[in-house]
């Protein structure tokens, strides 16, 4: 026993002299990276929320698709430019997509396009965006992959890694769960593969370079700008919750309710 607690205690100290070691490294590397700190929302956040708390006004999909860069129309191929084609015409189950958007739960990629708010953490080993919804995207730039094929599978967030070009954050997510992006007609294959090149344009502004590729449903890879404005009327993420909502919207701007 003593010899197990005098072995313990001397890892103890090598460890923790290897790290004060690391310390003036570690300084450095967190000196280096960009500063994204504060709370961001969309481009879209602001623009289509009612005080019913529905999409107001909004009926069809080209009218969604103005507010939303991802319920737009993709390049897809001929089989699936039918397919969209004949839900693009189907009005009934647009309206009912648009009464019943509030959801629950945000997929990737529409969670970097949609009325969220998030907080960005840059670390070393990973960023980390953390929603109000409480969907958290792990980024790891410690040089990692993805994993093998035997241990990757669908997630509706999918497994992302990265590196840094500058002050660029170029991100590469895959294992993105197949199915519908949105309410919007657009659907993506398990082989759906995705690269973002995120950077702060300036102080109020982040800009999101988005390119989805999917052989399966598209003729070309796909690409936006995503962009993401300060928000400044909030000093702390405040949680979002579905069931019981403290931030309804009224005239047209996002509030707090008393508990």
């Amino acid at each position: 026993m003593t010899r197990t607690l005098l072995a313990a205690l001397v890892l103890l100290v090598i460890a923790s002299a290897c790290a004060q070691r690391n310390l003036p490294q570690r300084a450095q590397a967190f000196a280096s990276l960009p500063d994204w700190t504060g709370l961001w929302e969309s481009s879209a956040a602001r623009l289509f929320l009612s005080p019913a708390g529905f999409l107001e006004g909004v009926d069809t999909q080209d009218e969604i698709s103005k507010r939303v860069q991802l319920t737009g129309h993709p390049p897809l191929n001929d089989e699936w430019e039918r397919k969209y084609q004949s839900a693009a015409h189907d009005t009934a189950a647009i309206q009912a997509a648009v009464l019943s958007a509030k959801s629950c739960a945000t997929s990737f990629p529409l969670i970097m396009d949609w009325a969220r708010v998030f907080q960005v953490a840059v670390t070393p080993e990973e960023t980390l965006m953390v929603f109000e919804s409480a969907d958290v995207r792990h980024i790891y730039t410690d040089g990692r992959s993805h994993p093998q094929k035997d241990d990757l599978w669908p997630t509706p967030l999918g497994d992302s890694v990265g590196h840094w070009e500058g002050d660029t954050l170029v991100i590469d997510t895959v294992a993105r769960t197949p199915g519908r992006i949105g309410m919007g007609s657009n659907d993506l294959s398990e082989q759906a593969h995705f690269v973002e090149r995120m950077r702060r344009i300036d102080k109020n502004t982040l800009e999101n370079q988005l390119t989805i590729d999917d052989p399966l449903r598209f003729t070309r890879p796909w690409q936006m700008t995503l962009r993401y404005s300060r928000v400044t009327d909030l000093d702390r993420m405040i949680a979002w919750d579905c069931s019981h909502d403290r931030n309804p919207v009224v005239d047209g701007e996002l509030t707090i309710a008393p508990p």
